[in-house]
């Protein structure tokens, strides 16, 4: 077996606390929120290219209010087509439309298992009742969710902290995977500790980065080796 990079495994090694990030590190969901904005927007006569709904939906975390921006739009409900697209989503969800990422639900089964000695979440801009619903229909046990109704979504730390909170995880051993610069920076404003997960649908150079691993997949083997 090819073992890990030695500073990821170091780093968990320090650790005293995992946030994982949910859509596109533990869910193949991106795709689907994408089909769900360009569903809600289509009886405006409007559509999201999919390269621009990675860089600034996905990544950036602009969302509407920079696509009306960006292409000088008038007249546009935002209100209303976020609440269609969170209708259009949820349903999807409810659908078992959400495939979960190669690796995730391994993860998550040892992580529950106690393979991580220490306390561990997910901290998402996503609604906690969304992934527990994707969770629940891929058969596996719902773990503490810090979802992002009620809280400031990243790029502001608000989620990670409550998240540590919740948790007792101190920001500065805590080491947050996600894929996004928006959850990078978050972490970076949180004064925890940023792990890029590469192998998503796009991929992005992040500064705000102090690690990085290639694909969710290969943090399980590199939390069994820290533990070895």
């Amino acid at each position: 077996m090819q073992s890990s990079p030695p500073d990821i495994v170091s780093a968990l090694r320090a650790a005293r606390g995992i946030l994982l990030d949910f859509d596109g590190v533990i869910a193949d969901s991106e795709p689907v929120y994408h089909r769900s904005y360009c569903e809600a927007l289509a009886p405006w006569g409007l559509s999201i290219e999919q390269e621009e709904y990675w860089l600034h939906f996905s990544s950036l975390g602009t969302g509407l209010e920079g696509f009306v921006e960006r292409h000088g739009i008038a007249g546009l409900d935002i209100e209303e087509v976020k609440r269609t697209q969170r209708r259009i989503y949820a349903g999807l969800c409810a659908r078992g439309e959400i495939p979960l990422m190669p690796g995730a639900a391994e993860l998550l089964e040892e992580l529950n298992a106690g393979v991580w000695r220490h306390p561990w979440a997910i901290a998402s801009n996503t609604d906690s009742a969304l992934i527990e619903t994707i969770l629940s229909l891929n058969s596996l046990r719902i773990p503490l969710v810090v979802g992002g109704s009620g809280l400031a979504p990243k790029p502001a730390p608000d989620i990670l902290l409550a998240a540590a909170g919740a948790t007792g995880c101190p920001p500065e051993r805590t080491l947050v995977f996600d894929d996004a610069w928006k959850g990078l920076a978050a972490a970076r404003a949180g004064g925890f500790i940023p792990v890029l997960v590469r192998g998503g649908l796009y991929r992005v150079i992040v500064s705000e980065a102090v690690l990085e691993i290639d694909g969710i997949a290969s943090l399980l083997p590199a939390i069994r080796e820290a533990a070895a």
